[in-house]
C-alpha cells in the first residue's frame, strides 16, 4: 500500500493510547442475516474458512473486537462478529452491531454535497463565501477545496470533543473563520475536519433541512440503512457498541465525549451491513448518485481516497475516535469490498486491510499471533533526557509533554488529557501495553541529543514528533 493510501485511510481524529488484552473472546457468528447472500460455491468457501480463521486469531490474540465484512461480487464472504460490543456484561459483536465511524462519515456529507448538485442546489466550484456571508477570510475558498481537502482550513481548533455542549454548526463556522488559513486555497494540502464541519452547515443553508435529515431522507432510508445516523454519546438505543482502550493490559473507558460536533466530519455511527449496502449503491451509478458524481468523488478524493494497493486500484477511507476504528475498502475491478468497525483503538488498522484482501486474493499472508513485551526498569536519571515536550508535525496545535517519575517515564495526552506511563524496551523504544506493537521510539540528532518521537501505530502508520 503507498503512502498516500496508508496516509489518508488511517485518519486520526485524535490521538490516543492504548490496545486489547489478551483474553480469548466469545467465538459469536450471527453470521449474515440481515443480508440475503448467495450460496457460496467451493473457492469462495475456501477463502470465506480462512477470513475466518484469521479474525479468530487475531481476535484471540487480544488485537481486534468488533465486526468485519468481506464480499465479492455481491458474494458475502464473511459478516461476523468479533469480541465483546460491551465487555462489563459480555454482549458479543455481531454484524448488527452499531459503531461510530469516525472519518467514515466525510464520504456521506460529500455524497451529500454531489447530490444538492444534481438537485441544481450549488456547484462544488461555487465560493464558500457565497453560503457564509461573514466568511471575508474565506472568499477564495470555493466549495471543492473543503472537499478535498485543499482549502488552507486547520484540521482542528475551535472547540474539543470532551465538550459536553452541543454547539451549533453556525457557532462552529464563526469560530473556524477566526483560526488562520495554513494556506492560501488550492496552494497546498491539510486533513481538515473543520473543513467538513464547514460542509455540514452549506448542507444545512442549502437544504433548508438539518444535516441529519437530509443525509438520512437522499441517502440513508431510500438504502435501507436503518441503523445509520448521527451519533451523541447521551444517546441510547439497542445494540450500541461501548467503547475500550487499554492501559498496562487492563481494559478502561474514555471519559465520555461528545463526537456529535464533528458534524461531517466524524459523527455519524452505522453498521458493518449497512456500510455494505452503501458500498454497493455507492459503486452503481443511478442507485444513489449518477456516474457523473461517483466519477468527480472518486477521482477528485472527494470524501474517499482513490490509490493503489499491490497493483490493484482501491477507494476507500479510514476513521477513528475515543475507542473506535472503521474502515472501508473497495477494489473497482475485483468487484470486493473489506469493511471493519472496531469498537477498541489499537487494532491493527493497517495490517488488516492488507492481510484480508491477500486472502481474498490468494496472496501470501500470516496468521495473527499474540504480542508479549518487556519492559525494562528505569531510573529517574535515566527517564531525565526524554523529558520534554513535543509537537507533532501534521498538527500544530497540539502539544505532547514527556516527564519522569519516580517509576519511570510518562506522557501527557492531548486529547483527552490522561497520564500514560511509558514503559521501556531498548534502544530509545517505549510502549504503553504489552500486548500491543505499537511504540513511542526517540529520535536522536547528530550529536545524540533526543529530538523527537515516531510515534508507530496500527502496525503501520509513522508520526513524526519534534521537540519544541
Amino acid at each position: 500500500m503507498d503512502e498516500k493510501f496508508i496516509g489518508l485511510l488511517i485518519v486520526l481524529i485524535i490521538f490516543i493510547a492504548g490496545c486489547m488484552n489478551s483474553s480469548q473472546p466469545a467465538e459469536n457468528g450471527n453470521e449474515i442475516t440481515a443480508l440475503n447472500a448467495a450460496p457460496l460455491c467451493y473457492s469462495d468457501e475456501a477463502i470465506s474458512g480462512n477470513l475466518d480463521e484469521y479474525m479468530k486469531a487475531l481476535a484471540g490474540a487480544g488485537r481486534f473486537s468488533g465486526s468485519v465484512l468481506v464480499a465479492k461480487k455481491s458474494n458475502v464472504l464473511l459478516s461476523k462478529g468479533y469480541g465483546m460490543a460491551n465487555y462489563e456484561f459480555s454482549v458479543p459483536n455481531t454484524p448488527q452491531t452499531v459503531f461510530p465511524i469516525g472519518s467514515n462519515t466525510k464520504q456521506f456529507t460529500a455524497a451529500a454535497i454531489m447530490k444538492l448538485q444534481e438537485q441544481g442546489r450549488l456547484n462544488v466550484t461555487d465560493p464558500v463565501s457565497w453560503y457564509i456571508p461573514d466568511a471575508t477570510p474565506w472568499n477564495n475558498i470555493r466549495i471543492y477545496n473543503l472537499l478535498n481537502h485543499t482549502s488552507g482550513i486547520q484540521s482542528d481548533g475551535g472547540f474539543l470533543l470532551t465538550d459536553p455542549v452541543d454547539i451549533p454548526l453556525s457557532e462552529l463556522v464563526k469560530r473556524f473563520i477566526k483560526l488562520p488559513l495554513t494556506f492560501d486555497a488550492g496552494a497546498g494540502y491539510t486533513y481538515s475536519n473543520n473543513g467538513y464541519i464547514t460542509l455540514s452547515h452549506i448542507i444545512e443553508q442549502v437544504s433548508g433541512q438539518s444535516y441529519d435529515e437530509y443525509i438520512k431522507e437522499n441517502i440513508f432510508l431510500p438504502l435501507g440503512m436503518n441503523s445509520t445516523g448521527q451519533d451523541n454519546a447521551r444517546d441510547v438505543f439497542t445494540g450500541r457498541a461501548d467503547g475500550y482502550t487499554t492501559m498496562n493490559g487492563k481494559h478502561i473507558h474514555y471519559d465520555l465525549q461528545n463526537i456529535h460536533n464533528s458534524w461531517g466530519a466524524g459523527s455519524l455511527h452505522s453498521t458493518t451491513e449497512d456500510l455494505y449496502l452503501w458500498e454497493q449503491a455507492f459503486h452503481s451509478p443511478g442507485a444513489i448518485l449518477t456516474s457523473d458524481s461517483l466519477n468527480a468523488m472518486t477521482g477528485n478524493d472527494y470524501g474517499i481516497v482513490t490509490s493503489v494497493m499491490k497493483n490493484r486500484t482501491v477507494t476507500g477511507h479510514g476513521g477513528r475516535n475515543f475507542g473506535f476504528i472503521s474502515y472501508t475498502l473497495y477494489f473497482p475491478d475485483e468487484d470486493v469490498s473489506i469493511l471493519f468497525l472496531s469498537n477498541y483503538d489499537r487494532n491493527p488498522m493497517a495490517t488488516l486491510p492488507r492481510d484480508l484482501s491477500a486472502i481474498v486474493f490468494a496472496e501470501p499472508y500470516d496468521i495473527p499471533q499474540k504480542i508479549k513485551r518487556e519492559a525494562i526498569p528505569m531510573t529517574y536519571e535515566e527517564s531525565e533526557e526524554y523529558i520534554g515536550v513535543y509537537e507533532p508535525v501534521w498538527e500544530k496545535t497540539w502539544a505532547y509533554t514527556v516527564f519522569a517519575g519516580e517509576d519511570g517515564l510518562y506522557y501527557e495526552s492531548a486529547v483527552p488529557h490522561e497520564k500514560v506511563q511509558l514503559f521501556c524496551e531498548g534502544n530509545d523504544i517505549f510502549f504503553v501495553t504489552p500486548e500491543s506493537a505499537d511504540s513511542f521510539i526517540f529520535t536522536r540528532d547528530s550529536s545524540g541529543e533526543i529530538d523527537g518521537i515516531v510515534m508507530y501505530t496500527m502496525e503501520g502508520v509513522y508520526d513524526k514528533m519534534v521537540k519544541v
